[in-house]
């Protein structure tokens, strides 16, 4: 009987041992979690059986708990993507001519007045100056483009070359830079190197209506020292966009949104130190946005006195440091003052 009875009491005592082990594990894991309970407890908190008590006394759900881990774990896993990327391909160095371009070109300007250079016959015209070179549309449609070298041989009518386009352009704001002329055609922005004679295009789908007062231009495209801009309505919108164009490929680079500017009202307008000016049909010239720091701004005024009306086109070169304008047939230049 006690050879039989052994083994029975031997398991009835182990069972209570390990019992009481657990007892004493859960009156352990209790005391400890009172604790901790009393060491982050906030007065006004609220026990919440679903909530992780934080260290810096913060209350974190699970589930958001769980979210952070995943964002980390995404941004760590680009974060070595972006590294390995830069280890292969390393980003080009900026050259040090456009570090200094960028160090010289300063928002604090003032601009002077017109200067009369030279009169057309058609107040419908157009004028562009790029470097010491004028060149000049007769009309505000067409094919043809004359070029005049200096102030001199445009203001006695001197011609240097006549200028055949591939296509034909539309409206007045167009411009020639480094010997290439931008210009619209319907819904394209073409770039025609006068030199080589090769062009490249890009679709902006631009609206119908004139970007301007008294203007049949649906596009203005400027050069400055950043880039190539250019100002339009997209179709079937009245809100003024801008984009900042590649000169090389003619690609989109950045583009803004400017709702509070109205260019129906406004005779016309240039960029300058990625700075866009307003031009009122008196001549009242404004800094209205910077595009590098996305604000609004509203600067000093300047007036330019004595321009004929209306204000054909207004032309930022920055080869030559100076706006070039056609007004009523009458091509003037305003120099940028330091």
């Amino acid at each position: 009987m006690l050879k039989f009875g052994a083994p029975w009491a031997l398991l009835v005592v182990s069972i209570g041992w390990i019992c009481w082990q657990n007892v004493q594990i859960n009156e352990l894991q209790a005391s400890r979690h009172k604790r901790e309970l009393n060491s982050n407890w906030l007065p006004g908190s609220n026990d919440d059986d679903n909530t992780i008590f934080m260290p810096i006394y913060a209350q974190v759900s699970k589930k958001h708990i769980r979210k952070v881990c995943m964002e980390h774990f995404h941004t760590f896993k680009h974060y070595h993507r972006e590294v390995e990327k830069k280890v292969i391909d390393p980003l080009p160095k900026v050259p040090a001519s456009v570090k200094e371009l960028k160090r010289k070109c300063s928002a604090e300007v003032s601009f002077g007045q017109p200067v009369l250079i030279g009169e057309r016959k058609n107040p419908d015209g157009c004028a562009y100056l790029d470097g010491g070179h004028w060149h000049v549309c007769e009309m505000s449609h067409g094919y043809t483009m004359l070029s005049f070298k200096g102030n001199r041989r445009l203001n006695s009518s001197e011609t240097r070359a006549v200028q055949f386009l591939p296509y034909p352009f539309d409206g007045t704001d167009n411009m020639v830079y480094n010997n290439t002329m931008y210009y619209s055609e319907h819904d394209r922005l073409i770039a025609y190197n006068l030199k080589t004679e090769k062009s490249n295009s890009i679709h902006l789908r631009t609206s119908l209506d004139p970007l301007y007062a008294n203007s049949t231009s649906r596009l203005d495209v400027q050069a400055e020292e950043h880039g190539i801009w250019v100002l339009y309505r997209r179709r079937d919108e009245n809100i003024l966009s801008v984009s900042r164009l590649n000169a090389h490929n003619m690609q989109i680079v950045s583009n803004w949104t400017l709702p509070s500017i109205d260019t129906s009202t406004m005779c016309n307008s240039f960029v300058r130190c990625a700075i866009l000016y307003s031009v009122e049909c008196d001549g009242t010239v404004t800094p209205v946005y910077d595009f590098y720091s996305h604000t609004y701004i509203q600067g000093r005024k300047t007036v330019w006195e004595g321009l004929s009306q209306p204000i054909g086109n207004v032309q930022y070169d920055p080869n030559s440091r100076a706006i070039a304008v056609y007004a009523n047939a009458k091509i003037y230049k305003v120099p940028v003052l330091q």
